[in-house]
């Protein structure tokens, strides 16, 4: 690839000699030119003409015109000036895109990066689908060329956005994003970590961003998506950016397992000691933990979820 680039960044330069050449020669030409020899004129004065200097004109094949020809002149500046922006554009190694096993977000992805890029080299409208299609790979690069055979001469060149909207219904169509709104909308934690939950949540938004009207709903969506005692302990706080309420949700997931594994070491070291009653060495069972004394009652745990104390979640500090 460099050394493809370098040639091509060599040819610039040598189109750009023989221009300048020529624009050089002809200016030669025509100071050197003598005044032609009318009937009538002595041989003296005819001595004083100056003969014109017989030179050949510069071969311009390589940019196929002339200085006599300025429509040739014009396509040749034009082909001159796109494959300068198409060594620009190598440079910078856009991404390629095969179409192989292709998924909804590598659409989204591709397409992406690749606006971020002609953006950034302030690529020409007309320019922005000649270099993309550059990048296309495998069964992408025949499609890309069946399109641009299909399309009548009587049509504008291909732009920008009308390409980009054939990349998704090519690729992703409106029925599989149909398939992921629906599946966001049903989308719930289970028994699933937060992080895979997370995951899966923020893949799909990355495929439709449009499932959600802006940015706002996102910790929205995702808070009640959440497994019923994680969601608990977030909602109470009333967050507002994503990134809080996927972190406290960490965090209370992580203090509920703690809690857990405390609760059963706790159960499982009550069922095997016995206290003494100093009758024979016969011992009797430990009262029950406080946290099963109150499940008895028929009032459910009283632990925090927030920070594991013997208090309800509301009056949590």
């Amino acid at each position: 690839m460099a050394g493809a680039m370098q040639r091509q960044e060599d040819q610039i330069v040598r189109l750009q000699e023989l221009v300048a050449q020529q624009a050089s020669t002809q200016v030669d030409v025509e100071r050197t030119a003598s005044p032609i020899v009318m009937p009538g004129m002595t041989e003296g004065m005819a001595t004083v003409a100056i003969p014109v200097a017989a030179q050949p004109t510069p071969a311009v094949v390589a940019i196929g015109s002339g200085t006599s020809n300025p429509e040739g002149a014009m396509m040749a500046a034009e082909r001159e000036r796109a494959l300068a922006a198409l060594v620009m554009f190598r440079k910078f190694d856009p991404p390629v895109f095969d179409g192989e096993k292709v998924e909804p977000w590598m659409v989204e992805s591709w397409v992406d990066s690749m606006e971020t890029l002609l953006n950034d080299l302030c690529t020409l409208e007309k320019d922005k689908v000649h270099l993309a299609t550059h990048c296309l790979e495998r069964t992408t690069k025949v499609w890309g060329k069946q399109i641009k055979r299909d399309r009548s001469s009587e049509l504008s060149p291909l732009a920008w956005e009308e390409f980009r909207g054939l990349m998704y219904t090519n690729y992703f169509p409106e029925s599989k994003k149909k398939k992921l709104q629906d599946r966001f909308r049903k989308l719930r934690q289970g028994n699933r970590s937060v992080g895979e939950y997370e995951r899966e949540f923020s893949h799909i938004i990355d495929c439709v961003p449009d499932v959600m009207r802006d940015d706002r709903d996102r910790p929205d969506w995702f808070e009640q998506g959440l497994r019923p005692d994680i969601y608990r302990a977030v909602h109470i706080l009333k967050l507002t950016t994503f990134s809080e309420v996927l972190d406290r949700a960490l965090w209370a997931e992580h203090s509920n397992a703690h809690i857990r594994e405390e609760r059963e070491a706790s159960e499982k070291d009550g069922g095997k000691k016995r206290a003494p009653d100093g009758s024979g060495g016969q011992s009797r069972p430990r009262k029950p933990p406080k946290y099963l004394r109150t499940q008895s009652k028929g009032r459910g745990a009283r632990w925090c979820v927030i920070c594991g104390g013997d208090h309800d979640p509301n009056r949590c500090k």
